[in-house]
């Protein structure tokens, strides 16, 4: 069966949805690339009244959710929220990562998208309950802050309340997310795509538009569930091999503008050695000249025949000081 009869089968076609195809106008270096396409689908389908992002570093989900919604042209409002210092799974940020990210979204997003510098907790009374369509929670991964951050957001996601967790697939260090995923994920309608350190798809309000919950819908083991992660897996992949081919693009502006610096480096020396030779050069000649000079002073008549009377003048200067001792 091919892509097109088994997505109309289940009454679901991502294809219905040329957003998905769209170029983000934003790519920072991520781990979350390649869940763009689907970050702008779930825009589309779910058309947020609110979308609520935690953790958002140098901004490629968020940027990806603000683009979704400029371009279909939505009444959402849009809020990141975030310390900008990092973490112990993210590192210390790059202190310009927020102006990085403030130079592109302000401009384009400013009329209806905040970034807001704060912690998560800080954040949470400004928000009211059941308020939030669609939260991304991507902060500190540890079971313990992931379930936290879920714990207290709940009470402010809307009835039509969409919950997205990044990091479901990472099992390393003290990573929880995963942990945490398989807990809830049993207990609201949901669905997993494993690549990109995975993304969990929670459906946590009733009201769910029929589209997306025919995606929530599919189980790990049918076709449908297989073929939609290879879909946005491979639309994914394309933004994240764009981003390091601009990255490699990048590196070799900077060899290329290395090794012109040390070419004109190599210039410099090479005209430093020139001048200190010709300057070794010239000495050499105003020595031989000095010698030359002092040879003929040596063999001159007047210093042949001033000679005796230079010895015994000499040889008085030596008597007359010894007799003065």
């Amino acid at each position: 069966m091919n892509n097109s009869s088994t997505t109309a089968a289940n009454g679901w076609n991502p294809l219905s949805h040329p957003i998905v195809f769209a170029e983000p106008r934003y790519l920072p270096h991520s781990a979350w690339l390649e869940h763009i396409p689907f970050a702008m689908y779930a825009v589309d389908v779910l058309k947020p009244r609110s979308i609520v992002e935690l953790g958002t570093h140098a901004g490629a989900s968020y940027c990806a959710f603000c683009q979704a919604v400029a371009d279909l042209r939505l009444s959402t409002q849009c809020f990141a929220i975030d310390s900008w210092e990092g973490d112990p799974h993210a590192g210390d940020y790059d202190p310009d990562v927020l102006g990085k990210l403030r130079a592109h979204h302000d401009p384009q997003y400013g009329g209806f998208s905040r970034l807001i510098q704060s912690t998560f907790d800080e954040a949470l009374p400004h928000f009211a309950d059941g308020s939030i369509d669609l939260l991304h929670v991507d902060g500190y991964h540890t079971y313990k802050a992931v379930k936290h951050d879920f714990d207290s957001w709940r009470p402010k996601m809307s009835d039509r309340g969409v919950v997205l967790l990044h990091d479901i697939n990472v099992r390393e260090r003290d990573f929880g997310v995963h942990t945490f995923w398989e807990e809830i994920r049993v207990q609201y309608p949901s669905f997993e795509f494993w690549h990109c350190h995975g993304l969990g798809v929670l459906a946590v309000g009733t009201t769910i538009p029929d589209e997306f919950q025919t995606l929530l819908q599919f189980q790990d083991e049918d076709e449908a569930a297989a073929r939609t992660r290879y879909f946005f897996f491979n639309l994914g992949r394309r933004h994240q091999l764009l981003e390091r081919q601009e990255q490699m693009r990048r590196h070799i502006g900077q060899l290329c503008k290395d090794v012109a610096k040390s070419t004109e480096a190599v210039h410099e020396a090479q005209r430093t050695i020139s001048h200190l030779q010709r300057l070794v050069e010239q000495r050499e000649k105003e020595v031989r000249a000095a010698e030359m000079w002092a040879r003929s002073i040596v063999h001159s008549r007047s210093y042949r025949v001033g000679s005796p009377l230079r010895f015994f003048g000499n040889l008085i200067k030596r008597f007359s000081a010894k007799r003065s001792l």
